[in-house]
């Protein structure tokens, strides 16, 4: 046996003990090494082929989804022919075939016959709620946006985008910011609420690194009215649901708070989260919160806005008290990982907003009266904590 064909078995035998261990960690340092093991050996060409080619199969998978392809095949117990697609969907046959060729090469679709088409574990994990409704939003979105980003700045003289008319008003023709675009759609909206749902299921809770005790509940007032956490822009409530079942004895009150269409969409949410519709750009009606939280907001928005937003927070706050809390991405100075850099340029294209260093949040709550007490971190590739009080 050669080298590399031992090096080859060892590393599948070490694989299956991981998988079958279910040891997450070790899957993940595994990937690792397999991705720079690809960086590796793939050669510059293949680099640059690779990119070319990545838009095309994505193109693929958002028309089959539209077309309700892939939702049969994912559900359906037994092989599909591209005959049985065809009737079941209104897409023509031949379209199906076509469409359907690059996925079953990415392991998307698993073609077990000429023409024959089966789920596998990924088509199964797509279809899934918030999956779904992400991918759509993503390609609708998102993906026009950065296709003409480029031909955007280029008109702009390529200049740093830093608020509205950007990427996304070029690309959708529309004065609009992203979100009241969305509002005007109410199926894209609930594709958008499915996908920010879905992206906080797997991901580890603010509180699960945060000091909770010694600096939310340590000295936290209790006696009625007092509010001990306003989650602002909270969509449907699902950090302070987690918070509440977390710390169901904390004092004070919890408040959700987001603009009237997000707050009338609630279907669940437990009656000790009181809701309230505001719009954080205008006068912060809690006031002397022990805790004003933000979840993904600042990255959403230019620097200006983000210094209104905050100004409105730090008016209602009150001095030695009360706390600000912004849970983001806070990239490294250098060597930012893919996920998060790319985050930043999606930020970009969509929402003429960006991802920061610790250096540009500094800035911005220095702006708004503020300061930095801790940037807490489980990792370059995770959301941290910005932890911040009024000025002393």
């Amino acid at each position: 046996m050669s080298d590399i064909a031992k090096v080859s078995s060892e590393f599948i035998k070490t694989a299956q003990h991981v998988l079958g261990n279910q040891d997450e960690a070790g899957r993940k340092q595994m990937f690792g090494t397999v991705m720079q093991a690809l960086s590796m050996l793939e050669s510059p060409l293949d680099t640059v082929w690779r990119i070319i080619m990545s838009p095309h199969a994505p193109s693929a998978l958002m028309a089959l989804i539209k077309a309700g392809v892939i939702q049969e095949i994912a559900k359906s117990e037994h092989p599909l022919s591209a005959n049985d697609l065809a009737n079941t969907s209104g897409a023509e046959k031949l379209l199906i075939v076509r469409l359907l060729r690059p996925l079953t090469a990415l392991g998307i679709v698993r073609e077990v016959g000429q023409e024959t088409y089966a789920p596998t574990a990924i088509t199964k994990t797509l279809v899934d709620r918030a999956l779904l409704g992400g991918y759509q939003f993503m390609f609708s979105a998102a993906t026009r946006s950065l296709a003409n980003m480029p031909f955007y700045l280029e008109k702009s003289g390529f200049k740093h985008v830093n608020g509205a008319p950007g990427p996304f008003q070029d690309a959708h023709q529309t004065k609009d910011n992203m979100f009241p675009w969305l509002i005007k759609d109410p199926l894209m909206m609930g594709n958008f609420n499915a996908f920010m749902t879905g992206q906080r299921a797997d991901r580890k809770q603010w509180f699960d690194f945060f000091d909770i005790d010694n600096i939310l509940l340590k000295d936290a007032k209790s006696e009625p009215g007092a509010t001990l956490l306003v989650d602002i822009a909270g969509g449907e409530g699902h950090d302070l649901a987690e918070f509440h079942k977390r710390y169901a004895d904390a004092p004070g009150k919890l408040i959700l708070q987001d603009l009237p269409p997000v707050i009338d969409s609630i279907q669940e949410l437990v009656p000790q989260i009181e809701r309230q519709k505001h719009d954080f750009f205008e006068e912060q009606p809690v006031k002397g919160a022990r805790c004003y939280y933000f979840r993904s907001i600042f990255h959403d928005w230019p620097d200006d806005d983000c210094v209104r937003i905050l100004k409105r927070v730090a008016e209602a706050m009150t001095p030695g008290y009360s706390k600000l809390l912004l849970s983001e991405f806070v990239l490294p100075a250098t060597n930012v990982p893919l996920y998060p850099a790319l985050l930043d340029i999606n930020m970009m294209a969509l929402l003429n907003g960006m991802e920061r260093t610790e250096a540009q949040f500094t800035k911005l709550l220095n702006a708004a009266g503020l300061e930095v007490v801790k940037f807490w971190s489980v990792g370059a590739e995770v959301e941290g904590l910005v932890e911040a009080i009024l000025k002393v």
